[in-house]
Order: structure tokens, then C-alpha cells, then sequence
């Protein structure tokens, strides 16, 4: 005999007007139906009554009508929130710098720790670097490559302020890095000698001479800008927004500028993940020759006729938690095209 009915669970947060939207009916038809069915206490007025657990439907609705595709839960409109959670985290993160026909990568795992929110209701965060670093699969081979990761040391762990979109603003613990300083150059000065260890050891000194030196130099890191580049914002009815992001591509100018569409997926993914892209192409006042000479400002794009565009693209891919909307992994791949083209891509995964 055919069933007169079916028995949908209701969950946490379901209505009626939502429940009726998942199957596809008018929410008077919904209710009548369910009326028909129930007893005094389960009866449908306006909406369901107070601990409502069960709604009779129509009995032709399957398994799969009845559980779609869980959405994004967004807090206050379109708002995606920033959420660190009080745990560290460790990722694998790989460099892959193409110039013209080179290629050569970079490998090292990092930890990122969300420590507090300080009195103004930013968050301090600990970055550190829990691997040797890896050029092209190999550890460093030569004394440039051993100076150049033994000054790196002196940053980490690094501490930094992230603002409540996600992106970092700040050093916070700039005295305790000037410390280490003093104490691996003693050990440098030990160890190596010559005229280019003490070159190398005098830029090093400049990078960290003040703290505006220090942030001006990891304003162009960029495992820095790529997971903390601000990506919890506000978002259109459409899922959708245009952004300005710049990102340091290049060593010795100001980062070039794109303008990007990010969107997200009001849907999770297969594996209950929220994700996010962001795609444009390079958006930029300076001209191609302003790039060739490193330059801040568009001299070239002035004059009179105007030297060629630049181009360039820019394109990501964020997956975060659901729940704590942690990044779990991403890919990011930015590029000009310059008399040598060159392009960087960025992979990071949690471990």
C-alpha cells in the first residue's frame, strides 16, 4: 500500500518558508498538508511551533530532495566572517618563479598560530618556519644561499597584526627580532669571512636597522600577502565583488596593481569546504618601461606618445573551513609580461 505520507526531519535553523523552498512548494501547501497529518500540539499556524521536530510531506520526495547541497552560511548579510581559532596550524607552502624560459622553485613548511585579539580588536598572530628551506629540491648549497637563510632565521617566529578582513597591517614583536639580530650576526662574523660576507651582513643590517626598514621589506613576502591578503569581506546578492589587489611580483618596485572579480560558491564544495576565486588582470598606471626600470611611479606611461601597456594576470583559489573558515589550502598564480616574462605561482596546504 502506498503511503500517505513521509516524515522530513527538521534541523537546526529550518522554517517554514526554508523548508518549503528545499521542496519546491508554496508554504500554505506545505502547512495544510502537514495539518492534515499531525496532532494538536504539532499544528502550523504562522510557522513551525516551539520544539517542532518532524513535518509530514508529500510521499513522493526522496533521500536526495530532502538533504540539497549545504550553503555557505554567511553572518550579518554577505559578510564572510575572519574566525582564527587558538590553533597552530602547519602548511607546505611551494614557490614556483618562472623568468622567461627558467624555472626554479622553493619548498618549506610554516606554522601559523592565532595567539589574541589586542585591545583595539585586531589579531596577533605567530608565524614560524618549521623546515629547512629547499631550492629546487635541494637544501642550501652555497654561502649565499646559507647567509641568506640564516638572516631569514632572525624573522621567525615572526608576530604580526591582521585586521578583521584578514589581511596583516603590522609587526608586533620588532624589539625581540633586533635581539636575535645581534646574536646570529655574532655568529655569522664566527663562522665566515670575506668581503662578501660583509656586504651581505651590511644590507641585512639596513633591512632590519628600524622597524618601518623591516615592514617595508616583508610588505613583499609573499606567503605574507597571499594568506593574509584580506580575503573576508562583504559580498553582493550575486556572491560576488570587485577588488583592487596588489601583489609583489616583482622585487625592486611597488607591487603591481590588478583588478579582480572575487566570488564565492554560496554552495560548499564535495569535501565541505567554502571557495573562493579571484580572477583579473593587471590594472596598473606605470607603463611596461616603468616596469623594466623598477620603478614606483608612471614615468614613462606620461610621456608624450605614452610608452606600451603592461599586462599581466592575476587568479586564486581559497579553501576554508566551513566552520572556522580557516584556510586549508590555496593556489594563487600572478604574472607580467615584460621584456623577460615572469610569473609566480603559490601553493599552500595544510600538512
Amino acid at each position: 500500500m502506498k503511503p500517505k505520507y513521509k516524515k522530513y526531519k527538521i534541523k537546526k535553523g529550518d522554517t517554514l518558508a526554508s523548508v518549503s523552498n528545499i521542496l519546491g512548494k508554496p508554504t500554505q501547501e506545505v502547512k495544510n498538508f502537514h495539518n492534515i497529518f499531525c496532532d494538536h500540539e504539532n499544528f502550523i499556524i504562522l510557522d513551525f511551533p516551539e520544539n517542532f521536530e518532524e513535518l509530514f510531506i508529500y510521499p513522493e520526495y526522496s533521500e536526495v530532495d530532502l538533504n540539497p547541497i549545504p550553503k555557505v552560511f554567511f553572518d550579518g548579510g554577505n559578510k564572510l566572517l575572519f574566525r582564527p581559532i587558538s590553533k597552530k596550524m602547519n602548511y607546505g607552502v611551494q614557490y614556483t618563479i618562472k623568468t622567461g624560459d627558467k624555472i626554479s622553485t622553493m619548498k618549506f613548511d610554516t606554522s601559523v598560530y592565532f595567539k589574541r585579539k589586542n585591545q583595539d580588536g585586531m589579531c596577533l598572530f605567530e608565524i614560524d618556519r618549521i623546515s629547512k628551506t629547499f631550492l629546487n629540491d635541494e637544501e642550501t648549497a652555497n654561502i649565499a644561499e646559507e647567509l641568506a637563510e640564516k638572516v631569514a632565521s632572525v624573522i621567525y617566529p615572526l608576530e604580526i597584526i591582521v585586521d578583521n578582513e584578514g589581511k596583516w597591517t603590522d609587526i608586533y614583536n620588532y624589539d625581540q627580532i633586533q635581539k636575535r639580530w645581534e646574536n646570529i650576526k655574532t655568529s655569522i662574523l664566527e663562522n665566515y669571512e670575506g668581503e662578501f660576507v660583509k656586504k651581505y651582513l651590511q644590507i641585512s643590517e639596513n633591512t632590519l636597522e628600524n622597524e618601518s626598514a623591516l615592514l617595508f621589506a616583508l610588505s613583499k613576502d609573499w606567503f605574507l600577502n597571499a594568506f593574509f591578503g584580506g580575503i573576508y569581506i562583504n559580498y553582493s546578492s550575486k556572491y560576488s565583488c570587485n577588488r583592487a589587489i596588489s601583489f609583489p611580483i616583482l622585487p625592486f618596485c611597488e607591487a603591481p596593481n590588478y583588478a579582480v572579480e572575487q566570488k564565492i560558491d554560496e554552495y560548499l564544495d564535495n569535501y565541505k569546504l567554502i571557495s573562493i576565486e579571484q580572477a583579473g588582470n593587471l590594472n596598473d598606471d606605470r607603463a611596461k618601461l616603468d616596469f623594466e626600470n623598477n620603478l614606483d611611479f608612471p614615468y614613462y606611461a606620461m610621456q608624450e606618445p605614452p610608452e606600451e601597456k603592461a599586462f599581466g594576470k592575476f587568479k586564486a583559489r581559497y579553501f576554508l573551513n566551513s566552520t572556522s573558515h580557516c584556510i586549508e589550502s590555496m593556489r594563487l598564480k600572478s604574472s607580467i609580461d615584460l621584456e623577460i616574462p615572469k610569473s609566480l605561482e603559490i601553493v599552500i596546504s595544510l600538512l
